[in-house]
């Protein structure tokens, strides 16, 4: 992977973390981007 995508990957991670969190804090759920998140971080991160 390139060094610029994989600044990327981690930017999107850190920005899920947050969104995540703060949809937790108001007890609210995302169900749909989680699920998508968490079957496509293996792939973004390159740990498939």
């Amino acid at each position: 992977m390139e060094e610029s995508s994989t600044g990327k990957n981690i930017e999107f991670y850190a920005n899920c973390t947050e969104y995540f969190t703060a949809l937790r804090k108001q007890g609210k759920n995302d169900d749909g981007f989680e699920d998508e998140f968490f079957y496509t971080m293996p792939v973004i991160s390159g740990n498939n």
